[in-house]
């Protein structure tokens, strides 16, 4: 049978470290395809230094050479579709993940593209990887002999069918290196948070069998390289269905399984019926020391505009009884939405500052910077003050370069307070945190450069004074200059 290569590319930031986790969009596609005894290979460009030469000598007969792509990898992507192309004209190069998923006509065009893997990728690469006619073909796009065609998309499959994950598919150099261990119960979520690649795809929650979870954890805690790592679960919502949550954490704990572990819940779900006072202590039991939450914006206004349906008081609860059980409340942000003012603004600085103060455990991911994604009516918002995507991956290589994660904000017409947004980010992880956790951080400079820092944004932070961000614009110039 055909061979393939699964390619995770690297990221913008080449010696940042990514340690913490790993593709696990490819490691399901490699078991899937595994189980239907397609022989492959992964390859991890993020995180293993030898990627060049493992890829100049699998391509060499390989057929199908299938990357994995986030806006921030379209650079690197791009180069390792070259070097397969010269390396073997014959490989058929395919494009999957967020980023071709939100443009499948504009990847698809591109002449070191053949085919773009729209949506959810196991069963769609199957079918390719059979030799079916690409009009049959659900969940693609490709080139035609008029343009691109997009065919129509595949319905979500269901993660109770597909096997579990094979880890022996990973290489043991990434493996040793994980410092967080990947699982997976579930896909998708039920909520319509507005901004969401969930919502705006129509990904609706799907999970795995209670059984399979904890088999799932019996492997893991059988293998030796996992000996001593935490674990995450990865689920866009992990406590959607409250009784299968409930009887995967009475199993961890009644067959053996404890082990650290972290996830994704809502702040709504913490009431009684729910994750109340007495659930929440079994969750403690069972190992669980984070739980992370999207709060997104401390502005009502904005809360009710992306449809979070949540409030400030209930993120605020979730955190004290989170404390309450020696469990770390984790909470992203985001600024810079069509529409928002600086007031909202400041009313999501300030529930940050109320959630910091609770206590030095309460962690804080972001603001970041509100991403636009096709297909969402915040995304026609920003079209309508003037935002015009990239038109060719190579724009897209060019806008990214030398940016820290995504798009700068400089790029957005709709966002007015532009260096309050930026900076932002930077602020609240160096300014809010305490100066242990902000020297933790994975950026890449000399610790003395990194303390100095620290102590410009703790005082700014005190003050609640972010103009004139000069020590954020020599902080980035500098990171960039690093790469």
């Amino acid at each position: 049978m055909s061979k393939v290569l699964l390619i995770n590319p690297q990221f913008n930031i080449a010696k940042a470290k990514y340690d913490s986790s790993l593709s696990v969009g490819l490691l399901s596609i490699g078991t899937f395809l595994d189980s239907k005894g397609v022989p492959l290979k992964i390859i991890d460009a993020a995180r293993q230094d030898n990627y060049e030469e493992l890829l100049d000598k699998e391509i060499e007969d390989c057929h199908y050479a299938a990357l994995a792509v986030m806006t921030s990898q379209i650079p690197a992507a791009l180069e390792i579709s070259r070097r397969i192309r010269a390396g073997n004209p014959n490989c058929v190069i395919i494009w999957g993940g967020s980023h071709p998923t939100f443009f499948p006509e504009q990847t698809a065009a591109h002449p070191l593209v053949d085919i773009v893997c729209v949506g959810e990728g196991e069963e769609t690469m199957l079918k390719i990887i059979e030799g079916k006619n690409s009009e049959s073909i659900l969940g693609i796009a490709y080139k035609t002999k008029s343009g691109v065609a997009v065919n129509s998309p595949r319905p979500l499959h269901d993660p109770a069918r597909m096997p579990l994950f094979k880890w022996d598919l990973i290489s043991p150099e990434v493996l040793n290196n994980l410092s967080l261990i990947p699982s997976l119960t579930s896909r998708g979520c039920p909520h319509r948070c507005a901004f969401c690649i969930n919502a705006i795809l129509k990904n609706r929650w799907r999970p795995r069998t209670v059984d399979q979870v904890l088999e799932d954890l019996r492997i893991v805690k059988s293998k030796e390289y996992f000996k001593d790592k935490k674990l995450r679960f990865w689920d866009e919502n992990f406590f959607v269905d409250i009784n299968r949550a409930k009887a995967i954490i009475e199993g961890m704990i009644k067959y053996d399984l404890v082990i650290p572990w972290e996830t994704t819940i809502r702040s709504n779900y913490i009431r009684e019926g729910m994750v109340d006072d007495e659930f929440m202590a079994r969750i403690r039991q069972s190992g669980c020391y984070l739980l992370s939450f999207g709060a997104e914006s401390g502005s009502p206004d904005i809360l009710k505009k992306i449809q979070k349906d949540i409030t400030d008081e209930e993120i605020l609860n979730s955190a004290r009884l989170c404390l309450k059980h020696g469990i770390i409340p984790q909470y992203s942000f985001m600024l810079g939405l069509p529409g928002e003012t600086k007031k909202d603004m400041k009313q999501t600085i300030n529930l940050i500052d109320k959630l910091t103060k609770l206590s030095g455990r309460v962690q804080i991911l972001g603001p970041q910077a509100f991403r636009p994604y096709p297909g969402s009516s915040l995304y026609e918002e920003c079209v309508a003050a003037g935002w015009q995507a990239p038109q060719s991956l190579e724009e897209w290589g060019d806008v990214i370069k030398n940016e820290l994660s995504y798009l700068t904000v400089k790029n957005f017409p709709w966002v007015k307070e532009k260096d309050f947004v930026e900076s932002m980010e930077a602020y609240v992880r160096f300014g809010a945190h305490s100066i242990k956790s902000a020297l933790g951080s994975s950026v890449n400079a000399a610790k003395w450069l990194k303390f100095g820092f620290i102590l410009l944004c703790k005082l700014r932070w005190k003050l609640k004074f972010f103009a004139l961000p000069f020590d954020f614009k020599l902080a980035k110039k500098f990171i960039a200059a690093q790469q």
